[in-house]
């Protein structure tokens, strides 16, 4: 085992200190953290975190296309289009051609989408009261614009 001098470890320690001061990394750690802990909320349920993302969209807006819900998630639309594909194997999407444009088709929930937002709804708004309580109303109001005003800025 290599020994490291007490100067060494302070210089270390100096560095992680320094990452961890960015904003941008902390806020993707916390980011990498909570997709981790909402996939083991999913676990079972047969879909993956994106899926779960899409089916919520299309719940929300109605019939959608990709493009759109590509926008609305900050997703690549290939991704969004393979995901969309395999919910529609699972029999919890249904695609069908938009009356306006005729190239376009649209992602609709079905209802067996609409059953499984409905089973594990109770353990998302459950971590989401935890996060609220643990916030507490004034800090989760300043965090709200905080998050509006950082994805505003970076969405330019």
């Amino acid at each position: 085992m290599t020994h490291l001098s007490a100067k060494t470890l302070e210089e270390k320690l100096e560095r992680v200190r320094a990452l961890e001061s960015r904003l941008t990394f902390r806020l993707s750690v916390l980011s990498k953290l909570l997709d981790q802990q909402a996939q083991s909320m999913l676990e079972g349920s047969g879909v993956n975190l994106t899926g779960y993302r899409i089916l919520n969209v299309i719940n929300t807006l109605g019939g959608t296309s990709i493009s759109d819900i590509s926008r609305f998630c900050a997703m690549d639309r290939a991704q969004v289009s393979r995901s969309a594909t395999e919910l529609e194997r699972q029999g919890l999407v249904t695609f069908k051609d938009d009356a306006i444009s005729k190239r376009k088709k649209l992602v609709e929930i079905s209802h067996n989408g609409n059953a499984l937002l409905e089973s594990v709804k109770p353990a998302f708004l459950e971590r989401n009261e935890i996060l609220d309580d643990l916030l507490g109303p004034e800090r989760k109001d300043a965090l709200t614009e905080a998050v509006n005003l950082l994805t505003d800025h970076v969405s330019r």
